[in-house]
This record gives C-alpha cells, structure tokens and sequence, in this order.
C-alpha cells in the first residue's frame, strides 16, 4: 500500500475540516414480508448512523435466546437506533445450525420491518446455500442481503458467485470480506452491490473508501475510532458494540456525528470506546456485558468461555471505571 494512503493523527485532523453538513437520521420506508422496503440506491443513501451487529444470544442451557434477541432490538429502536446486521462473525453462525441462521434471520427481520434496517448477514457459503438463503432474507422481510466472500474461489469464480446472487433477489447488497482492487473493479458491474462492510484494516477502510466511496458506501466494523478517522473520506455508518447494550452511549456519539462536534466525537472514543474495543473485547466478555446490563444471558455454546459469576465481578468493575451502569444503578 503507498505511503499515500498513510495516515496519522495530523493528516486526519486537516482532512476533518472538508465535511459537509451535519448528518441526519433517515426516514426508513415500511415493507412487507417478501417486499425488499427499499432500492438499492435508496438503501445505499439511507445508510447512516450506528449499525447494532447482533451478538446472537443463548439460553442457559445453550438454546438460541429469541425473547433476548428481540429485547435487545427493542431497546436499540426505543433509542432511535434504526440498523440492525446480522454478520456471520459477531453473530456467531459458526456455532449455529443452517436452520438456526434462518431462523434468527426471520426473528430479525421481523422485529425490524415497519421500524428500520435489517441488513443479513451469509456465512462463507457455497454458491447453491448463498442463494438459498437470499431467498429466505427476501422472503422474510430483510432490507438488504451482505455476502461473505467464501473461501478458494478465484476472481471469475468470484464475480460468477456474486452475479449468481445478485439475479436470486431484488435485494440490495453488501460486500463483505477482504477484495482486491481488480475484483471490486469487475463487481461493480452488478448494479444491486452498493455497499461494503471494512472487515480488513483500517489502513483498508480508508483506500476503499478513496478508490470506491462514490459507488459504495463503506462502513466500518466495530469501532468508533475508525469511523472517526474515515469521516473526511465519506463514512456515514458504522458498527456499534454499546448499542448493543448501552445504547445511551450510541446516541451521545451519534449527536456528535451530527452536530460536526470532532472533538466531542474523541472524547467518546477516549472515554468509552477505546477502553472497550482495544483492551476488554471478545465475544465472552460482550456477552457477559449483555448479561451485567440486563439484555441477554452471558452464555456461549462450547468450547467457548463463558463468564464466571466470580468473572462477572470484573465486568462491573471496567464497567464502575469508565461511568457506565445498569439502568436504575449508580454503584
């Protein structure tokens, strides 16, 4: 990568200064079961503001939890939270079954549709199940389809996989994944592919958005550090873990974004994000995190860890050290 595309911490600041125009939060349209609520375009322009990435939970006894999926959701619209993904990593599709993945797509889509975006999520699938399953996200009222380039395939493979997709249903896409400039190059061509979910680096989120920004809208995954640094090249979404359970968090950092306040936007990220994204996260302890705030059971399906009542006790404290509580709590 040239040194071109380098950045530092004074090369962002200058660049910060070209932004245009606070942003504001869209007006999603309703739709019905198996009626994509909006073209591809529209899709693409509406997609602003924080993204909740769904941490699919599970019972106690490791069935999947719907009742705290849908609470979860609940809580995120109650805050004018409107974008909802299900992605193949954070929504943990490795430890559940093809029908399991469906299913949470259907419970989705469902608590979404009328209220905002429901972006689903394919694992790393073969041709045949990708299809499939855009069909099912069509079918059940998801907004948009976001494709994980599978694995050992060249480019014309590639560009066959996504074109195949892209004629199984109307709904706008979204890349994700790690592509070459000369794929992206060639997969723009197929017109319903109008966004991409970063899943590289950052260094990756900002070429990207510099060399495909005008036909894509690249968002970023997991961090509001990185969308604060991609701003100046036309970010307008990103992933958000505390929408997830703190979604008080998201809303002030979204009034940031709109009121073009930068350095209100830093502070957020030195206070709360940074700590969070960079030292504590992984999936046990988010999940612990979804249980300390009273979302969703802690649980994880084995071999991974899940928390001890006695490891609980650390997510109070991080939790005690940067100011964020339980509602109804203060100690």
């Amino acid at each position: 990568m040239s040194d071109r595309f380098r950045l530092n911490r004074r090369n962002f600041l200058h660049a910060a200064v070209a932004l245009t125009g606070p942003l504001s939060i869209p007006q999603h349209s309703l739709s019905k079961a198996g009626s994509p609520s909006l073209t591809p375009s529209e899709f693409r322009e509406r997609l602003r503001g924080p993204i909740v990435s769904i941490p699919t939970p599970s019972t106690e006894d490791f069935n999947v939890d719907y009742a705290s999926l849908r609470r979860l959701i609940g809580r995120a619209l109650d805050h004018g939270i409107a974008i909802f993904e299900l992605t193949a990593g954070d929504s943990q599709y490795s430890f559940l079954s093809y029908d399991e993945i469906k299913e949470v797509a259907r419970v989705v889509a469902n608590a979404v549709t009328g209220k905002g975006i429901s972006i689903v999520g394919t694992g790393p699938w073969w041709t045949d199940r990708a299809i499939d399953f855009a069909r099912h996200a069509e079918l059940v009222g998801g907004t948009a389809l976001q494709v994980l380039i599978p694995p050992g395939g060249d480019d014309d493979a590639n560009v066959s996989h996504y074109q195949r997709i892209s004629r199984s249903t109307r709904l706008p896409l979204v890349l994700h994944g790690n592509f070459s400039t000369e794929l992206l190059n060639r997969l723009m061509k197929i017109d319903s592919i109008v966004a991409l979910k970063e899943d590289v680096s950052l260094e990756y989120f900002i070429e990207t958005s510099i060399h495909f920004g005008s036909r894509l809208n690249c968002f970023s995954g997991g961090s509001y550090e990185w969308f604060l640094v991609g701003q100046p090249y036309g970010a307008t979404a990103y992933f958000d873990t505390y929408s997830t359970f703190a979604p008080e968090i998201s809303v002030r950092f979204w009034r940031a974004v709109q009121a073009r306040d930068l350095g209100g936007e830093r502070d957020i990220v030195e206070k709360y994000d940074h700590p969070l994204i960079s030292h504590r996260f992984s999936h046990p302890f988010w999940h612990a995190s979804l249980d300390y705030f009273g979302v969703a059971g802690r649980y994880l399906r084995p071999p991974q860890h899940t928390y001890t009542n006695e490891e609980m006790k650390e997510v109070k404290a991080f939790y005690d050290r940067i100011g964020v509580y339980p509602r109804g709590s203060r100690s």
